[in-house]
Parts: structure tokens; C-alpha cells; sequence
């Protein structure tokens, strides 16, 4: 007959630990007053950590004084006005619209051409589309494109240039 109790060993171990957590916290939850009779404020007020940076942070009134409350609402200020130019008014010129650069053309049964768009590069074809331009044609010296009905045409630069 084996009398070796060395198997009870590790479950008597697990309960006595937890009895000691169990009277640990049950101490704990006593002592900061949650567990008092009669339904008291815990008695240990904690400490704020954040007290002496908050001070620190603080705006000071003369800051204070000059900033605006992002969420409230009220009049927004004035603009600020331009000086008044002497002479005629002149209207300011039309900008022309961006236009893709062609960069490369390669002709041959099946053309393609390289364009420069938006800072992507695009390899297109005739009847091919990129963003919003439409490949009409391409020949040995242009591209032809379409957005929204405008035709653009875009001219290969002469060898040297």
C-alpha cells in the first residue's frame, strides 16, 4: 500500500493562497470604508497625482483674457481690410486648367504614350481612360484627350529641347 501524500500537496497549496487573497482584500475593502455599516463615504480620500501639474499648465489671466472658447458661439471677428489700391481695378487673368504632360510617345501596331498627371505616371493607349481624361488618339507627335467634351491636345517637344 503506497502512503504518499504528495498529490494533496499542490490543492492544499491553491486554497491557501486564495484564503490569503480573499482576507487581504476583504481587510482592504474594511479599512477604505467601502464594507462600513450604515452606507459611509470611504474614509481614505485619494490624493489627486495631477494637482501640481494642473497648476503648472494653468493659463494666466492675461492668456486667458485673449483666447476664445472654440465651443461657444457669437459673432466672428472682422476681417482684417486691405488697404484700397489706387488706380483702375485690374481684373486678375484666367488661370488655364491643369493639363497632363506627356512625357513619351511609343508608336508602333499598338501606340502608347506616358503621361504625367498629378504626380502618378500613366501608361495609356487610344480609347484608354486615367482620372478623368479619355484617350481620343495618339499619333507619331501628339496625344489627343477628352474631359467633359474638351478636347486637349498635347504636342511632344522637338528632340533637343
Amino acid at each position: 500500500m503506497n502512503r504518499d501524500i504528495s498529490w494533496l500537496l499542490a490543492p492544499l497549496v491553491a486554497i491557501g493562497v486564495f484564503a490569503f487573497v480573499l482576507w487581504q482584500t476583504m481587510g482592504a475593502l474594511s479599512a477604505s470604508g467601502a464594507w462600513a455599516r450604515g452606507g459611509k463615504a470611504p474614509i481614505a480620500a485619494p490624493n489627486d497625482p495631477f494637482v501640481l501639474l494642473d497648476a503648472v499648465v494653468a493659463p494666466t489671466r492675461r492668456r486667458r483674457a485673449r483666447a476664445r472658447d472654440p465651443f461657444q458661439t457669437g459673432a466672428a471677428p472682422a476681417p482684417a481690410k486691405a488697404p484700397a489700391a489706387k488706380g483702375p481695378a485690374v481684373a486678375p487673368k484666367p488661370v488655364a486648367p491643369a493639363r497632363p504632360l506627356l512625357t513619351a510617345i511609343v508608336f508602333d501596331a499598338d501606340p502608347r504614350a506616358l503621361l504625367r498627371w498629378n504626380g502618378r505616371d500613366y501608361s495609356v493607349r487610344p480609347g484608354g481612360l486615367f482620372d478623368d481624361f479619355q484617350v481620343v488618339s495618339i499619333t507619331r507627335d501628339q496625344v489627343v484627350l477628352s474631359r467633359n467634351g474638351e478636347n486637349i491636345v498635347l504636342q511632344r517637344k522637338p528632340q533637343g529641347e
